[in-house]
């Protein structure tokens, strides 16, 4: 209750649309809900009640009239009786020495009726009911009773039902223009929120700008971020290549001049220094190159896979490959992806003696899983293997553990497209589980 006191809005906004077009909906159509209600209070206490009045007084005054003519000509009371059946609209009953005691149902008290029927009556003892289709009235004449009939339509106004339907009418009409505008205006922001998610996900996104002027200046932002974003991947590429050229070649040369030279200890070490420098140059030039050439395109997840796994199968390393259910196509960069798993498999055989692959699709993500047998990583490591040139010294060694960029390639190339991959250990297989999850 103190909270609800202290943040009333907070409260209130787990009933307000999420939406931006249900909310610009809402901003527009409850003015227009309160403005006809306003009007609808104004009309049905003001003008209603005085219409309302205005006919019961007529209402009251035709059957005084008749009863005072009544009175003052009884000679003439046929012809007076004529009068109120075929002009007045009354069915008119005369009831013979009849003394008529007063009585007002005690809903009907105070109504505009009984307020009209007692000005007019001057004394005079009447008595009325109202049911669902008649007005029935009844007034003391010198021999008798005149009961007086119509129709309970003569009470009400006609304009009644006609200003609901306007009310009604009105706002239904403006509710639906409101809804075609809005539509509009929100679409080039649900482009856009589109090409911006494809944007993440590593896909084309194609995009022009259109709406209202904040919402092209959006637009173009985002046109020339993504413009900026790969003519940056286009440089560093065409840089790297420069790079991988430069790098390799002197050291092509070094190992060369030193396989013609006297094999000695030294020279075998200096062979091995060089190798893996080279291995390291190479290593982090595909680290840093990345996949950004490569074009997307709809790939089977389950075909492109099963390829992986059995490419990378081995008599001694084994390739385990399941599917479970129904997956479908995505738009992907195939040789990135390939090369993602190919790095998370070759890290499973250099450590395990087994490797399982996993695929399947689970709450808009398709999950591929790569779990081994061998030792685990520790809880307290798991982010950091993921640096570049990081390698976890007490569970896998420095001597077969290659250069530390294997992981960290894979999780470039995954998040580039919008998905993201976690180790833990496999609860089946006490190894290293690692899952790669790709939005759909």
């Amino acid at each position: 209750m103190l909270d609800i006191l202290l943040h009333p809005f907070k409260q209130i906004k787990a009933f307000l649309p999420r939406t931006m077009f249900g909310r610009s909906l809402m901003i527009l159509i409850m003015p227009l809900m309160l403005a006809q209600t306003i009007s609808a209070y104004v009309f049905f206490d003001r003008h209603w009640d005085y219409i309302t009045k205005v006919l019961a007084h007529d209402i009251a005054g035709e059957v005084t009239s008749i009863t005072n003519l009544y009175n003052s000509s009884p000679e003439d009371a046929a012809f007076f009786l004529m009068l109120a059946r075929t002009h007045l609209g009354f069915k008119v009953q005369h009831i013979l020495k009849e003394e008529l005691v007063q009585h007002v149902p005690e809903h009907w008290e105070e109504s505009s009726l009984d307020r009209a029927l007692r000005s007019q009556s001057n004394g005079r003892p009447y008595s009325f009911d109202i049911d669902d289709n008649y007005i029935t009235i009844q007034t003391q004449v010198d021999n008798g009773v005149l009961k007086f009939q119509t129709t309970r339509k003569r009470l009400y106004s006609k304009t009644t039902p006609l200003f609901l339907m306007w009310a009604a009418g009105t706002t239904i009409l403006f509710l639906f223009i409101a809804t075609i505008f809005l539509r509009n205006q929100i679409k080039p922001l649900r482009r856009l929120s589109i090409a911006a998610e494809k944007l993440g996900k590593g896909r084309d996104a194609i995009i022009k700008p259109e709406g209202a002027t904040e919402v092209r200046s959006l637009t173009q932002a985002f046109i020339n971020m993504r413009r900026r974003l790969q003519r940056q991947i286009s440089q560093r590429t065409d840089m790297l290549a420069g790079v991988s050229h430069d790098l390799r070649t002197p050291l092509t040369r070094m190992k060369l001049q030193l396989l013609m030279l006297e094999k000695t200890p030294e020279i075998e070490g200096l062979i091995e220094d060089v190798t893996e420098m080279e291995t390291m140059v190479e290593g982090y030039l595909a680290f840093a190159r990345g996949e950004g050439a490569e074009k997307p395109k709809r790939t089977e997840m389950k075909a492109l896979i099963q390829k992986v796994c059995k490419n990378n199968n081995q008599q001694d390393r084994p390739v385990n490959y399941q599917s479970q259910g129904v997956v479908p196509s995505l738009m992907i960069r195939p040789n990135a992806i390939t090369r993602a798993l190919n790095n998370l498999i070759h890290n499973s055989q250099r450590y395990g003696e087994n490797v399982w692959v996993t695929l399947l699709q689970e709450n808009g993500y398709i999950l591929i899983r790569v779990e081994d047998d061998g030792p685990s990583i520790p809880k307290n490591k798991i982010e950091e293997v993921f640096k570049p040139f990081f390698r976890v010294e007490e569970s896998r060694n420095t001597t077969t553990g290659g250069v530390g960029l294997g992981l960290t390639i894979a999780r470039d190339i995954v998040r580039n497209h919008g998905g993201d991959i976690t180790l833990s250990q496999s609860p089946s297989h006490q190894g290293l589980l690692a899952q790669i999850r790709l939005p759909l």
